[in-house]
């Protein structure tokens, strides 16, 4: 399985399993992206500030799902997408009941 490496303001990252995505949303208004995944698992990032959502080819949600369709279905270490114009603060992975 692929991973997708999400960069924090601290240095860190996150790592977002590219496989088995089965809905992408997102929320402009808790500065969020949620990923629901066909095997019942549910990923949702937060980040610092208002991630550009939906403003065009370069916007924060199309550079992530870019970096997701790369690695989908890879046996690879992972990569960044390219630089977002925010900083991931925080990811949860729950199971959705």
């Amino acid at each position: 399985m692929g991973y997708v490496k999400i960069a924090k303001a601290n240095g860190q990252f996150d790592l977002l399993p590219a496989e088995d995505i089965g809905l992408i949303s997102e929320s402009p208004i808790d500065m969020s992206m949620t990923f629901k995944y066909v095997t019942g698992r549910e990923i949702k990032l937060t980040f610092d500030s208002s991630p550009k959502f939906n403003t065009g080819i370069d916007s924060d949600d199309q550079k992530i799902i870019r970096a997701i369709e790369k690695m989908n279905g890879a046996s690879a270490p992972g990569i960044f997408p390219e630089t977002l114009s925010v900083s991931l603060v925080s990811s949860s992975n729950t199971a959705i009941t």
